[in-house]
């Protein structure tokens, strides 16, 4: 199995709460942030899936994480050890910390998002550069990804496979929640005042050129961010970056569950994923609309995702549309052939007007005509 994983999973552990002496610390019940225990309970599925894992943690956990992953599984495990006082810009750690309580982030639990929490969740992008460019196991793609992801929904090892393998060359992957534009963003300090709720930070990947990219301007903008006092977390410093660097994204949609449930196809979230569909629509945002149409039309033929027959128009015909508008006549056909089989066997699919624009278009483009 491991000759055909050419990705590296990157992940950490750290023991924040210790580390801060947090008035909760020793509680064993998961109210506000969930116990240690908890956290390596659930990670068990995360340790034993069979892929190259390097993990950012304090020595003392060494042998606790070696414990939860299979023996056969050691050789493609791989432990960096740094102190906090190693972390990225921790030189601006104490900075961070007054802006924390300067300038609060209003809507955020502040017993589980303490200033010393959001300062090392911000260093996930730093950590996959370092694996990036140290790369331990000689592979061509990476992706980060939290520790309870998979007690969530437990991805298996072939659409893991198949879901990186497949991340366009060069974006990074990453699970949007909201549609949000630069427009919408009038200046850090109001835009870090709350959390969104725009990106989720569980997982990204990609090769290595973006992923590099994506923490050069993670590592900026958090800098920018300290520099105007605020103390945004990972999630808020992903949406302002994803905002402003359109290009740089392949975006799939869903609940903070669907992390890894829609990453290859979309099985959840309608409430999230047609919103935001139609709001790339209405950017003419033809990259989003591609990506987001894949992942959509591939759930929904998977009998993974229910689509009404006017959204299965939507989804079909500006997939196209935007197909078409990129230069891709081989999805072009691919959506067009489908979209015909669909209306076959559900006549009330309204593709009539869409169908017309979509011939007319394949005849430009040189499709052969039924």
């Amino acid at each position: 199995m491991s000759d055909v994983l050419d990705f590296t999973i990157i992940t950490a552990w750290y023991d924040v709460r210790e580390k801060e002496n947090h008035p909760l610390k020793d509680k064993t019940t998961d109210d506000h942030f969930c116990s240690m225990t908890t956290y390596f309970d659930k990670a068990r599925l995360f340790f034993a899936k069979p892929w190259p894992m390097v993990i950012f943690t304090e020595p003392r956990f060494e042998n606790i994480i070696k414990e939860a992953r299979p023996p056969e599984l050691h050789h493609l495990t791989r432990f960096i050890f740094k102190d906090y006082e190693e972390l990225a810009y921790y030189y601006l750690f104490d900075k961070f910390q007054e802006n924390h309580h300067k300038n609060e982030v209003i809507n955020l639990d502040k017993t589980k998002f303490t200033p010393l929490y959001k300062f090392v969740v911000n260093q996930k992008t730093n950590f996959v550069k370092e694996v990036v460019e140290f790369n331990p196991f000689n592979t061509t793609r990476f992706a980060w990804m939290d520790l309870r992801l998979h007690c969530v929904y437990d991805m298996n090892t072939e659409d893991t496979i198949e879901a990186i393998s497949n991340i366009q060359p060069d974006k990074v992957k990453i699970m949007f929640q909201s549609y949000l534009h630069a427009s919408e963003i009038w200046d850090r300090f109001d835009f870090y005042s709350w959390t969104r709720g725009k990106v989720a930070a569980g997982f990204f990947g990609g090769q290595a050129k973006p992923l590099i990219e994506f923490a050069r301007l993670c590592q900026k903008e958090f800098v920018q961010a300290i520099n105007e006092h605020m103390s945004p977390s990972d999630e808020m410093i992903y949406a302002y970056v994803t905002a402003n660097n359109n290009h740089l994204f392949e975006p799939y949609v869903g609940e903070y569950c669907d992390v890894l449930r829609n990453m290859r196809q979309t099985r959840n979230s309608n409430h999230l994923v047609l919103p935001f569909l139609y709001a790339a629509i209405s950017r003419e945002n033809h990259p989003f609309i591609v990506a987001l149409s894949d992942n959509i039309r591939r759930g929904f033929l998977n009998n993974q995702f229910y689509l009404t027959s006017g959204e299965i128009q939507t989804v079909w015909f500006r997939g196209f549309v935007s197909n078409y508008f990129l230069g891709q006549p081989d999805k072009c056909k691919e959506i067009l052939t489908e979209l015909i089989e669909l209306h076959k066997q559900n006549p009330e699919i309204p593709i009539q007007n869409g169908r017309d624009a979509m011939f007319e278009m394949a005849r430009i483009m040189g499709f052969p005509q039924e």
